[in-house]
């Protein structure tokens, strides 16, 4: 039976895949910070071993990853360290190789080809940029890194970004006052990703790694204009959201400052970088913005006080 090792067990990404591997007789392992947590402890009773630890102790990512066939790796960054994510990554890497772990997936962004974004401009994009580069090293590593087999998977803008705990410091103002402030425009169009729709292909990838050896996969579940997403929110809300988009004055006095901010502009032509036809030739069921919503609808009651 296969054993994964899987990063961010507790949080979104990790959190997805989980009950697709579970569903699969497939075993997780985890590591928690605080293994007495509400979600870790539910992760254990649901049949994943959790143990001690954090992505910067060596000594409890080994414990952690013996007997792991397999590494799920998807890393949160830290806002005040831009070298962090790749520190880390670079340890859990180094380590799997070392316990035998065969197949490795990172999840990683739409940040292929960068310096082909119109708004590509690491100067101006600060700390982002930064965060960005950092990624893509990490996929170099993946690469390199000698697993038997390896995949990268390049999942869009995620749908959970729109309800509690990440709109508030993703969309300052859309709780409290309905509205977003955007340094989007009117045209684009944005990739949303089901978080649940990643969790599908990464367990279909641990199933069947041949398939999915050496391949890089970007995932959306819909393409969609902010105000589309706004009038499904609404819906599901019973509110009325609308958007403000930002001049370009607003925007320039800002960027170099405000992370989220330089990250809607980089990602203004994100769209041109995922394949829908290519995403649905994989044939695995995708979510909807709607569809997520319904299935998150208590948390979206608690977000939007309804």
């Amino acid at each position: 039976m296969s054993t994964i090792f899987v990063c961010g067990a507790t949080g979104t990404q990790g959190g997805a895949l989980i009950p697709h591997l579970l569903s699969n007789n497939i075993k997780a392992h985890a590591i928690a910070r605080d293994p007495t947590s509400p979600r870790a402890l539910a992760l254990k009773a649901a049949g994943v071993s959790i143990f001690p630890g954090s992505f910067d102790n060596a000594s409890s990512l080994r414990t952690a990853m013996a007997g792991c066939t397999g590494l799920f790796l998807n890393l949160m960054p830290s806002l005040t360290d831009s070298t962090q994510e790749l520190s880390q990554a670079n340890r859990i890497l180094a380590i799997a190789k070392e316990v035998g772990v065969q197949h490795a997936i990172y999840s990683s962004g739409l940040i292929q080809d960068l310096e082909k974004r119109k708004y590509w401009d690491p100067k101006r994009l600060g700390f982002v940029a930064k965060l960005l580069l950092g990624k893509r090293d990490i996929e170099d590593a993946v690469r390199t890194a000698g697993f038997k087999h390896y995949t990268i998977l390049r999942p869009g803008n995620f749908m959970t970004n729109y309800l509690a705990p990440f709109v508030y410091p993703m969309y300052p103002g859309l709780v409290e006052r309905g509205v977003i402030t955007t340094a989007f425009t009117p045209e684009t169009v944005i990739p949303t990703v089901d978080t649940n729709d990643i969790g599908r292909f990464g367990a279909a990838a641990f199933l069947d790694p041949e398939r999915f050896h050496a391949k890089e996969i970007g995932i959306a579940s819909e393409i969609l204009g902010l105000e589309e997403i706004l009038k499904i929110l609404s819906q599901a809300t019973g509110r009325e959201l609308k958007v403000e988009y930002m001049t370009q004055e607003e925007i320039d006095a800002q960027t170099t400052t405000n992370p989220f901010l330089a990250g809607q502009l980089v990602a203004r032509d994100m769209s041109e970088f995922v394949d829908m036809a290519e995403v649905r030739a994989w044939e695995i069921p995708l979510g909807t913005f709607a569809g997520f919503l319904e299935r998150e609808k208590d948390l979206v009651k608690e977000t939007f006080s309804i």
